[in-house]
């Protein structure tokens, strides 16, 4: 079966509905946070983006492999690969995307979050299903 079909099955469909979720509220809590540290304690955005992200690192990584993969893989290697993941999404959204849409492109350090959050979602869900979470 190939990668497209799968995606279509019901399964993959309420895993995607799952990780949405998380993402969404994982991303509520990074941005709160961000928010506080960028706003009301004034540190630069990256370096309060990078914090946040890492807070927000542990509630995704168990969220995602208890409830919306159900995953019951080995936890070490599984969390050595989101470990992976992590500081590559870490270095790509934190360093180069949300430094050119706010510097280079002039987006807002309050909106450039959502940008960012949009280009990860899409490949970390693959990722997980496929490598990370994988049956």
């Amino acid at each position: 079966m190939n990668k497209l079909s799968s995606l279509l099955k019901s399964e993959t469909a309420s895993q995607l509905i799952k990780y949405l979720i998380t993402g969404f509220t994982a991303f509520g809590i990074e941005y709160g946070l961000y928010v506080i540290l960028y706003k009301w304690v004034g540190l630069y955005y990256i370096v309060a983006s990078m914090i946040v992200y890492a807070l927000v690192f542990w509630f995704s990584f168990f969220v995602n492999r208890i409830w919306s993969f159900k995953s019951t893989g080995n936890l070490k290697k599984q969390l050595m690969q989101y470990g992976l993941l992590f500081f590559f999404n870490l270095i790509v959204s934190n360093l180069f995307l949300m430094k050119f849409l706010t510097d280079v492109i002039g987006i807002s350090a309050l909106i450039s979050p959502f940008l960012k959050a949009g280009f990860i979602v899409c490949w970390n869900f693959l990722i997980y299903k496929y490598i990370i979470y994988k049956k």
